[in-house]
């Protein structure tokens, strides 16, 4: 029984793991306060710096272009959007930020017009990479579009293996329980021992556990793939969500005292 209930909450915490994952990242507005315009700007270069590190070239380019939503004069934020969709292969939105930096004449982009013009000389002529059946996706820093979500891909979605490996154990348990249980029934209603009636009480509240664990594993699976489906937007989000609905967010935040994760629910 309490073997159960262990794979039970295992299953429930990683169906619960995969809607955050999932989570997009939310743009705030811009305030007329300049100043926290670019303190919230910072925590998302941060972010969209932890983001380029760890390879998630999708998520570092939404943050950078949150920083210039709230800071367009950032030519640092801009300079690393470039190289986010560099990196993702969306060369034309590349080469267009790029080209953004070269024209800034600020002493803060002046550094950078050497490396911009290399990267731009050596992307001239070179085609997008196919994303989610779209060759140009929107760039959400220029016109307020998102970047083209990802198919289902799921053989590389370790939170569907881990839901399809769920729900396939707790219905494999289901059936062996209830195949016990009315086994266990059949002596009991033969010899009426107590013996065969406690058994017979045992397999079923198992059997019940079991059928709870496939229902709830399923839904979560369900919610995972409903979140991760084919079409949905992904990247920059408005900062306004409809009445009653929230958001809540995982995400890191680096700063001089080290990295931690931020955790923040939205009304």
């Amino acid at each position: 029984m309490k073997s159960l209930w262990t794979v039970l909450v295992v299953a429930l915490t990683l169906g619960t793991v995969a809607p955050v994952s999932a989570q997009k990242i939310v743009c705030p507005a811009p305030s007329k306060d300049l100043e926290a315009n670019k303190k919230e700007g910072r925590r998302y270069y941060n972010m969209g710096n932890t983001f380029f590190n760890m390879g998630q070239y999708a998520k570092s380019a939404s943050s950078f272009a949150c920083v210039l939503h709230l800071v367009p004069y950032s030519v640092m934020a801009r300079y690393q959007l470039a190289v986010s969709y560099q990196k993702l292969g969306v060369f034309s939105l590349a080469r267009e930020h790029y080209q953004w930096v070269i024209a800034d004449t600020s002493a803060e982009a002046r550094p950078l017009h050497g490396e911009a013009s290399a990267q731009l000389a050596a992307l001239r002529g070179k085609p997008d990479k196919r994303v989610a059946g779209s060759t140009r996706p929107e760039d959400p820093s220029l016109d307020g579009g998102t970047p083209a979500a990802d198919g289902w891909n799921l053989k590389s979605r370790w939170w569907f293996w881990t839901g399809v490996g769920a729900v396939s154990l707790f219905a494999c348990t289901a059936l062996f329980t209830g195949w016990q249980a009315l086994e266990y029934r059949d002596r009991w209603e033969t010899d009426w021992k107590d013996n065969d009636r406690d058994s017979l009480n045992h397999y079923k509240d198992m059997t019940d556990l079991a059928l709870g664990g496939v229902v709830l594993s399923a839904a979560a699976l369900g919610y995972a793939l409903w979140l991760n489906r084919p079409g949905r937007p992904a990247g920059v989000q408005p900062a306004t969500a409809p009445s009653g609905a929230s958001n809540l967010l995982v995400l890191p935040t680096c700063g001089p005292g080290g990295c931690l994760l931020t955790l923040s629910l939205e009304f």
